[in-house]
């Protein structure tokens, strides 16, 4: 297998502990959420619920603050602190239900042996997870046992920007062969296909191309198309034809294969084909779009030699894009991180050897810029000796060493931020991801914490997002007038990073429809499951009854049908149109918080 066709991460397993880490928050809010029912619990259940909630406070705190010293001992303990944390999340559920369903009258004496049991279990669970704890911290004073302290750095959004444009790093004979091609004096139709392996940045350089050729009103119509692996013929024409006529239709393929043909007929136009996996993809899609002497062109990207070979114009060149060499992986490093200033002497030596090692892919590159940044103080040699040390270049491959770089950028994100990245592998390949309702799900999911600084959920998931962005974890798709993000996406690598941790940690399960059998059954899809349903009228059985968020995409043309038999459900992630298949189950839910 080539670098070029090696996909998916391997997997460099680090302590499992973003899994446990979220289940501590739900634990956390469970409790207060309890507490705040003051006139239900009687004095000696709320004794030991604020007990409970102190060592589940210090647990969180102490863990954000001290996880990466204990690497060693958090993996050797971490499946256990998973287990039990999970563990007690139920018990406090079942606590939580029974509190909150009891009458004004009081609870029966079931009722009460029932809430003495779940507290105890719970309480077992987590004083296992306070022990494993206070073994790590043997030594350390009571002062140490702070609370949680957020330690956001500082705003750097001029720095994101600044890095998206270095990116372009050893760009310019590329884009220059490229636009000699897109206004060349040729009336046919050509077919202009860029390949090279992923994070070397095609998309980018398509971009560019793309932008300048809307920006000289060269062609009448523009449009940008991405087909990704698991395409749906109907799904990119229809997008392709709002993009072309703004406005949107339900046809069938054929038809609206027909209005997409229409509307460019007679037009000299400019369509990027982005992200294409397979000559079939292409086979799909070539005859949508008409030659017929107006100088239009097609500019394709695609990982596959054999695909931009198939789809490319007679015997015109295909643009291969080569990894960046020494000298431009240094100068990308440095502009990523030192914007318009001068690298610091005694940084240029380790600095070198740390763009060496990035083997000349500019995402690596950019990353660990992110990296370095967020270190908070970017002159430090021992910051910079540490990643070189991490990266030493020993695989044997460009994507495995590529892929070791990304999945240490992982290791080293803080506690606080991994559950919100493994939760990005939720999405659809190749997703606008809307920053609104990524925060709500994550407030939803209990993995945003009030602090002194900002008390609102909603301006922490800001923060949290903004981090990861700043990493350059997340990719900026819109902004708002106010500057405010609006729409994220995450590069195809880092998104199988992303699914690869969160199958790792047990954090979140990911399925589509990979049978023709109409209905699935899901037997273990670990606490969170995200459903990505590309067929009509598919049913889905969920039986595990641990599965406590559900989170389904699909086209609402789909119709498909959910049988959820678990009662602990809290975030149900599903379009409008598939509430009716749920309505019979909704009232059992009483964990079921609003995340739309």
């Amino acid at each position: 297998m080539t670098d070029m066709n090696l996909y998916r991460a391997p997997p460099f397993l680090s302590p499992p502990m973003a899994a446990a880490y979220a289940a501590l928050l739900a634990v956390a809010r469970s409790l207060r959420e309890i507490l705040d029912l003051d006139k239900y619990i009687d004095p000696l259940h709320k004794e030991k619920n604020v007990s409970l909630k102190e060592k589940v406070d210090f647990i969180v705190a102490f863990l954000e603050d001290f996880s990466g010293n204990y690497q060693e001992t958090l993996g050797r303990e971490g499946n256990g602190i998973r287990k039990a944390a999970y563990e007690a999340q139920d018990f406090m559920d079942s606590y939580q239900c029974s509190v909150s369903t009891i009458d004004d009258d009081g609870s029966t004496e079931e009722a009460d042996l029932n809430l003495d049991r779940d507290l105890t279990m719970a309480s077992e669970r987590i004083g296992f997870i306070w022990e494993e704890t206070m073994k790590m911290n043997n030594g350390d004073t009571e002062k140490d046992r702070r609370s949680v302290s957020y330690s956001f750095p500082v705003d750097r959004s001029s720095t994101v920007q600044t890095t998206a444009r270095k990116v372009e790093v050893g760009f310019d004979d590329y884009l220059l062969a490229i636009k000699e091609r897109l206004y060349e004096d040729s009336a046919k139709l050509q077919i202009i296909p860029v390949v090279g392996m992923g994070g070397i940045g095609k998309t980018t350089l398509a971009r560019k191309a793309y932008d300048d050729s809307i920006f000289s009103q060269y062609f009448d119509k523009c449009a940008w198309i991405t087909v990704s692996q698991e395409y749906q013929r109907g799904e990119v024409l229809s997008g392709l034809l709002k993009s072309l006529k703004n406005e949107q239709s339900n046809e069938n393929e054929a038809e609206l294969a027909k209005l997409v043909y229409q509307s460019l007929f007679g037009r000299r136009y400019l369509i990027v084909v982005d992200d294409i996996w397979s000559t079939k993809a292409w086979d799909d899609f070539k005859m949508t779009f008409p030659d017929d002497g107006s100088g239009s062109r097609i500019l394709l990207t695609t990982r596959l030699l054999d695909v931009a070979s198939h789809a490319r114009s007679s015997d015109a060149p295909v643009h291969q894009m080569n990894c960046l060499n020494n000298d431009q992986s240094w100068e990308l490093l440095q502009e990523s991180v030192f914007e318009q200033q001068s690298c610091p002497l005694q940084l240029v030596k380790v600095g070198k050897k740390i763009a060496e090692n990035c083997r000349g892919l500019p995402l690596t590159i950019v990353v660990v810029a992110g990296l370095i940044l967020s270190s908070g103080n970017v002159m430090r040699e021992e910051v910079w000796e540490n990643v070189s040390e991490n990266i030493s270049s020993k695989e044997p491959t460009i994507a495995l060493q590529c892929s070791k770089i990304l999945c240490f950028s992982y290791d080293r994100l803080p506690l606080r931020l991994k559950p919100c990245f493994l939760y990005i592998a939720a999405f659809p390949e190749d997703s606008e991801i809307d920053v609104s309702k990524l925060i709500k799900l994550w407030v939803a999911e209990g993995f945003l914490k009030p602090n002194d600084q900002f008390k609102w959920l909603e301006d922490v998931g800001e923060r949290y997002l903004e981090d990861l962005v700043n990493r350059s974890l997340l990719l900026v798709s819109k902004k708002g007038p106010d500057g405010k993000l609006e729409t994220v996406r995450i590069h195809d690598m880092l998104r199988e990073i992303c699914i690869t941790k969160a199958e790792e940690e047990g954090f979140l399960h990911v399925v589509s429809s990979k049978t023709n059998s109409i209905t699935e059954i899901i037997e273990n899809p670990y606490r969170r499951l995200t459903i990505h349903c590309t067929r009509h009228f598919q049913e889905w059985k969920i039986l595990d009854s641990s599965v406590r968020s559900v989170l389904l995409f699909f086209k609402k043309y789909r119709n498909p049908r959910i049988d959820l038999r678990s009662r602990h459900v809290g975030v149900l992630n599903a379009p409008r149109v598939t509430w009716r298949e749920l309505s019979h189950v909704i009232s059992t839910f009483v964990n079921l918080r609003n995340c739309s």
